[in-house]
């Protein structure tokens, strides 16, 4: 009978703790009203404590108070049911130790900064999908690393505060594919992926006057955006920082680092073309002044057909061309090239053959296949191959993805001399029945692990030279394949 007695005042303690909306028990600044949950009054770290049985009902938090990032830990882990965050009138304070969002290490984070991790778990990988609206506080100078990385569900315009005038950082808002606008502060560094793949943007992305660092794949793949405008304080733009935008550039006349002309992106003598508009189709001539095709300059630039190279362009930076599936017929190398990068040509189905400049020495074509003579090396072959190739003797290395999607070659032959097989080298090449090795010591693969993907190494018979058998059956890479003959 006593313990019936326990059990049901237990009950009712617990029954009146939830059915206050005050929380007047434990919390007397805890109120809720019409599905809001207010906080105030609490220390920074109290969230967990002051919310207690509520943590999986809250839905809509206003906080009015000093938080830290443990209390945002709460948010992110513990409140599954919560869609949107006033912090309007909150503050965030410093914390040094093992329980706020950057996992269970002891680590700093500053006050006055979104946390890292905030709304995406470093142990989970999992982000707080389910978050549809964030009222930022007045206070805060930075946003940090994956602070709402992959938050699918903000919808609408993220108005970043003004008070913002340090960071936005790395992979900020990378994947909130649900944002269609963006209301930028008066912040000088955009990180590493801030907005990547924020691909819902539309209109026109004005970069403020305060930037001057705008980093690699900061807004890469946001391909709706109509314009993108560049302010004259940015003195650096990172690789790739726009690679898959549809917009085109423009930038302001006072900026001394860049420049643009017919939405196409340079640097400010326009020596070096950095970024393509996706949008732009059709043929496009380069001007004469370029010496240089940056880095990804016109990745997936699926509109363009056509290029034409002028003689002053020496050089074609890594991943300059990939994916640009709408380039069809013969590319052309002209006769000031002297070097093309990594990838350059992976996913451009549609070229079929390149016209090299008689009076170019560094490159030719035979057979189906680029070759790069100045650094002996297998360089790009034309995915529409069929039958077999023998690389030639002299050739010292097979480069990244060479033979990539070649899924009609069905043999290949690769000389003593090579050394070196590049990553990806044959990946896809399903059609391919036999290898015919010719070194007697196995090229090392441990640094191009996905030399052979997607070849059926049970099927496809790899010729080795007599006596090196057991050497090939026991070296990473080649081991794989099932039917290993002397020949």
């Amino acid at each position: 009978m006593k313990h019936l007695s326990i059990s049901i005042l237990l009950l009712i303690f617990i029954t009146t703790f939830i059915s206050c909306n005050d929380d007047s028990i434990f919390n007397s600044k805890v109120k809720t009203v019409n599905g809001i949950t207010t906080v105030s009054g609490i220390r920074p770290g109290g969230l967990e404590k002051a919310l207690f049985l509520r943590l999986s009902s809250v839905s809509h938090l206003v906080i009015s108070d000093t938080i830290d990032s443990r209390d945002f830990a709460t948010m992110r882990d513990l409140m599954p049911n919560l869609t949107d965050i006033d912090l309007s009138n909150a503050t965030i304070a410093a914390y040094n130790g093992f329980e706020g969002t950057a996992g269970t290490s002891n680590y700093y984070y500053p006050a006055n900064a979104i946390p890292e991790f905030a709304f995406y778990s470093p142990v989970t990988s999992y982000s707080k999908l389910k978050l549809k609206s964030f009222l930022f506080p007045k206070s805060i100078k930075s946003i940090r690393d994956f602070a709402f990385n992959h938050c699918s569900g903000l919808t609408g315009t993220l108005n970043i505060p003004a008070s913002v005038i340090d960071t936005i950082g790395r992979s900020a808002f990378s994947f909130c594919d649900g944002l269609t606008a963006i209301k930028l502060s008066a912040v000088s560094y955009i990180g590493e992926s801030a907005f990547q793949n924020c691909s819902n943007l539309t209109g026109t992305l004005v970069i403020p006057d305060s930037v001057f660092i705008i980093n690699d794949w900061a807004f890469s793949y946001c391909d709706k955006i109509n314009v993108v405008k560049i302010p004259k304080t940015d003195t650096i733009i990172g690789v790739s920082a726009f690679n898959g935008c549809s917009g085109q550039f423009t930038v302001d006349a006072k900026n001394t680092a860049f420049s643009s002309m017919d939405g196409v992106l340079f640097n400010s003598d326009k020596s070096v073309l950095i970024q393509f508009p996706t949008s732009k189709t059709g043929v496009y001539s380069i001007p004469s002044v370029v010496g240089e095709i940056g880095t990804f300059a016109f990745a997936n630039c699926t509109g363009l057909t056509s290029v034409i190279i002028p003689t002053t362009t020496y050089s074609i930076g890594s991943y300059a061309f990939s994916g640009c599936s709408g380039l069809v017929g013969t590319f052309p190398i002209s006769s000031g090239i002297s070097f093309i990068g990594r990838n350059v040509f992976i996913g451009c189905s549609g070229i079929t053959s390149f016209n090299i400049a008689p009076d170019n020495t560094m490159f030719s074509f035979s057979n189906g296949v680029l070759l790069d003579l100045g650094q002996m090396l297998v360089k790009h072959c034309i995915t529409s191959k069929t039958g077999s190739y023998i690389i030639p003797a002299d050739i010292l290395y097979i480069d990244y993805s060479a033979f990539c999607d070649c899924n009609q070659l069905t043999s290949i032959t690769i000389p003593e001399t090579v050394s070196e097989i590049g990553p990806r080298a044959f990946a896809n090449c399903t059609a391919l029945t036999s290898i015919y090795a010719k070194s007697p010591t196995p090229i090392d693969l441990t640094r191009s692990t996905s030399a052979f993907e997607s070849v059926n190494t049970k099927t496809c018979t790899l010729y080795v030279p007599i006596g090196a058998k057991a050497s090939y059956k026991s070296t990473f890479g080649w081991l794989d394949f099932r039917n290993i003959v002397e020949n």
